[in-house]
């Protein structure tokens, strides 16, 4: 675990580091082990009350992330809680890197949750502080710095403020920081849920596009991807939008119900 910043310092004297980071995700996490190991003093504002993440987000890792990994010497916490596997494809072709010259010539099927429990652990072996519980929800820049506040009217001083709170970051909007880029072509439903009937697991592709579902580890929750039709749906998708969903592409919804969470991802 991450070095929590206890309660009683949300009123107080004023917090100081060289950089904040915003998100306290696999990309803000792998940035403050970094900064610490360059010994700048950084800390994370993570919303969630602690740092691991509850839901299966991605699935695995990719080689040139275990070298990452590997360089900092920590590639065998993942590979030792993962399988390894040739997961690169393109289109639907598997394309075997096992000749590529590199010690980690393979991906690895390693949900997130657990990446970023290990991660986390690495991070807290390092010190790095983290203002658990506690959302970015302004800041006001200078010349020689930043204030970012957070939620509960705390106050945290910082020469450079880092946003790693995701493609809707609160930070790069307040910064003013345009996000250019094209409208989208495909839109999909990303869903952990449960079933009461048993689906039909696995991928399937058909003039609908391309979809699957899967079991997760603990074997009662089931991770669904499912293209949607109308790319222009605005708005959080609902239960009710994945179930006709399902209905559309595989006949039946399987009884899905108890969402972990239904995101929508948009290329």
């Amino acid at each position: 675990m991450c070095a929590a910043v206890d309660e009683s310092d949300r009123v107080g004297a004023i917090r100081e580091h060289a950089v904040v980071i915003a998100g306290g995700g696999p990309t803000g996490m792998m940035l403050a082990a970094e900064l610490t190991l360059a010994r700048v003093d950084v800390a994370v504002v993570e919303r969630r009350s602690t740092p691991e993440v509850e839901s299966s987000r991605a699935g695995g890792l990719m080689a040139r992330t275990i070298e990452v990994l590997d360089q900092r010497g920590i590639a065998d916490r993942f590979l030792s809680q993962g399988t390894a596997a040739q997961v690169v494809r393109f289109a639907d072709t598997v394309l075997d890197i096992s000749d590529f010259p590199t010690r980690h010539n393979y991906g690895l099927a390693l949900w997130q949750k657990r990446f970023q429990e290990i991660l986390a652990g690495w991070v807290g072996e390092l010190g790095v502080p983290v203002y658990s519980g506690r959302d970015v929800v302004g800041l006001a820049q200078d010349d020689a710095g930043v204030d970012v506040e957070l939620s509960g009217a705390e106050l945290v001083r910082a020469e450079y403020l880092v946003g790693c709170d995701g493609g809707r970051s609160l930070v790069r909007k307040a910064a003013g920081i345009e996000f250019p880029g094209w409208d989208p072509s495909i839109s999909f439903l990303l869903a952990e849920v449960e079933m009461s009937e048993e689906p039909e697991v696995g991928m399937r592709r058909d003039e609908k596009g391309v979809h699957a579902i899967g079991r997760l580890e603990d074997g009662q929750r089931v991770r669904v991807v499912v293209r949607e039709e109308d790319v222009g749906q605005t708005g959080e998708p609902t239960l009710r939008d994945l179930s006709e969903l399902l209905i559309a592409v595989r006949g039946t919804d399987y009884g899905v119900h108890s969402p972990s969470w239904i995101p929508r991802s948009r290329t």
